[in-house]
């Protein structure tokens, strides 16, 4: 890879990514809403791309950036939606992906892209959890349409639960950590259910891995950890690595549908990755980069 654009490139994973595809000398290019406040923390070689319409605009851009990989991350991710929300789910996980695909198909550059666990209900081929999870799967046959019709290289990379530092998503790692920093009573489900978390090292490398993997590819590339955990045992994880307690008030609320009750075993293509980090090794890097984590 010598030049690439980042859909998505000012979110958690995306700036992770970023920073470390610049890191190795690679001409990142990321396209951003130009009526966004966020502003991340990107390496000042990052080219930004404001754009007033990013469902039109990106593909004028990626003709004109000619890169040789696009990673397309952009997402508008929703548990529950609500009908007011349906427009924009459907202009971020739909019609901005097919415009980008149909644009990497003219530039010739490399497609990967991030589907999620949620369109795989207990492990099933495809059994949305949710309408984001369907839509999703929506954009995945986009994929397969412009791979079998125009031959578009493209790589499909399943994602599980994701965490590290500077995340701003306020997921439940973040919840846990900041229960011990701050000692409030935290009113959590069940705690029973399952979660597979993966550090977002680990999740970089496992796209940079899947960009350079030799092609074609027809299936997916699965990026998990293959150690999921209760919410339950991973709160007595995060009590370990901080060495503070956490006040938890179990089954306060409700758990949500559908959620993880055994390990979904989704089917994947083989390929050279696997995680480096534990989950104990990567909560303890999420706790120091917190201000000094247990030296505060």
């Amino acid at each position: 890879m010598k030049r690439v654009l980042v859909t998505g490139g000012t979110g958690f994973v995306g700036r992770h990514l970023v920073r470390s595809l610049a890191a190795d000398g690679i001409e990142v290019h990321v396209p951003t809403r130009a009526t966004s406040a966020r502003r991340p923390a990107l390496p000042a070689a990052t080219l930004l791309h404001p754009l007033e319409r990013p469902s039109v605009d990106v593909a004028e851009l990626i003709a004109r950036v000619e890169p040789d990989t696009v990673f397309h991350l952009a997402t508008h991710f929703v548990a529950r939606h609500r009908p007011a929300e349906l427009a924009d789910m459907v202009d971020s996980n739909v019609t901005l992906g097919t415009v980008v695909a149909e644009a990497a198909v003219a530039a010739g550059a490399r497609l990967v892209h991030t589907t999620s666990a949620w369109q795989h209900h207990g492990g099933a081929e495809y059994d949305p959890v949710s309408l984001y999870a369907a839509m999703k799967q929506a954009f995945v046959d986009v994929v397969r349409y412009f791979a079998e019709v125009d031959g578009l290289d493209a790589r499909e990379v399943c994602l599980f639960d994701t965490y590290g530092p500077d995340d701003d998503r306020h997921k439940l790692v973040d919840v846990l950590l900041d229960g011990a920093v701050t000692g409030a009573t935290l009113d959590m489900s069940s705690g029973t259910q399952l979660v597979d978390l993966t550090h977002v090292s680990d999740v970089v490398a496992g796209l940079r891995v899947a960009a350079e993997h030799p092609g074609p590819v027809r299936g997916r590339f699965v990026l998990r950890s293959g150690a999921p955990v209760t919410v339950r045992a991973l709160t007595d994880v995060v009590r370990d690595v901080t060495g503070r307690p956490l006040d938890v008030r179990w089954g306060t609320r409700p758990d949500r549908p559908r959620e993880m009750r055994e390990d979904w075993r989704v089917t994947s293509e083989p390929w050279d990755w696997s995680p480096e980090l534990s989950l104990e090794a990567g909560l303890a890097d999420v706790w120091a980069a917190r201000d000094g984590g247990e030296d505060r």
